[in-house]
């Protein structure tokens, strides 16, 4: 009985409850089914879009590793930006210029002061960025290290920062070595590499070299080093030691003289003879085998004379007879 009663009493309330809620129902049923469809396609719309992103990255990773040139990373770079795959072919692109624009400044110093420009620029903006993972910071930092060091005049001071910089941020990088080799002095020496007086002279030097694609192809050209003149000549104001060929060399020691060999030509001497034919040397005549040398002051001894048989002439017949 308690049971029945019970069950009776539950059927009681839930249809008081569907009662009190029809009025609910018919008030804000339509909304309600609206927002549960809107529901179901966000979800449908986050699905198709997840797949989407998650196709497009695999296309941004596959053209990534397929890229074989810089061009080939900067494309990538602007076609995935904003995502990872573009600081990591952005990082690879600024790398290849690097390379190319060192390589470029010994022979095409305008299209390599150019091409580094770009490559400081790329740095630069994966520095500036806050989504520039740290490992491709590192890179970025290191890089722009070597285009401060390449395009310095002479004044180091913001290449040895930067390679500081990297080597207190990351002090586990795999560039820690190369950057301390850079600013801080090797075993033996007082002084760092890039606070030597000798390595601001040479940079000093380079940036004011200008060479064009055409040096190479003239004859004779060469980059002096410093302290050296164009082209081998000697400075203004000394005169070239040992000779008109080598400015700055001594006088090297004459040598000696052997016996049974001529002397030595002079440069006089020898320019003095390349006009005049060599005289023909002198053959000696082939000694007949058998027969000693005559010796010096005594006639040579007759030859014997072989006589010759001789031979009648022919006697000339009589005349006839002429009878009267």
């Amino acid at each position: 009985m308690k049971s029945e009663h019970r069950h009776d009493l539950q059927t009681n309330d839930l249809g008081k409850l569907m009662v009190q809620a029809e009025p609910f129902v018919e008030k804000y049923g339509a909304k309600i089914l609206g927002g549960i469809g809107a529901l179901l396609v966000l979800l449908i719309v986050l699905i198709i879009w997840n797949s989407q992103k998650t196709s497009a990255q695999s296309e941004a990773w596959t053209r990534l590793a397929a890229a074989g040139s810089t061009e080939d990373f900067e494309n990538v770079a602007e076609d995935f930006a904003g995502t990872p795959v573009a600081n990591w072919a952005l990082i690879h692109a600024a790398e290849s210029h690097l390379q190319s624009g060192i390589r470029s400044s010994f022979t095409d110093r305008s299209a390599g002061d150019r091409e580094l420009k770009d490559v400081k620029e790329q740095f630069q903006k994966l520095l500036d960025s806050s989504s520039t993972p740290p490992e491709i910071r590192e890179r970025a930092l290191f890089g722009m290290a070597r285009v401060e060091e390449t395009t310095s005049n002479g004044d180091l001071k913001t290449a040895t920062e930067l390679y500081q910089k990297l080597i207190n941020e990351f002090p586990e990088s795999i560039f820690r070595q190369l950057a301390e080799q850079r600013v801080k002095p090797v075993e033996g020496e007082k002084v760092a590499a890039l606070d030597e007086e000798g390595t601001k002279e040479f940079y000093k030097w380079f940036h004011e070299q200008n060479p064009k694609p055409g040096d190479r192809q003239r004859p004779g050209f060469n980059m002096p080093m410093p302290g050296m003149a164009p082209q081998g000549a000697a400075p203004q104001g000394s005169a070239p030691a040992g000779g008109a060929g080598t400015p700055g060399l001594p006088e090297l020691p004459a040598l000696p003289s052997l016996p049974g060999l001529p002397e030595p030509l002079t440069s006089e001497e020898g320019k003095a003879s390349e006009g005049t034919p060599a005289a023909p040397e002198k053959t000696e005549a082939p000694k007949a085998e058998g027969k000693p040398a005559p010796e010096a002051g005594k006639a040579p001894a007759e030859q014997p004379k072989t006589e010759q048989p001789k031979t009648e002439a022919p006697k000339p017949e009589p005349a006839p007879e002429k009878k009267p």
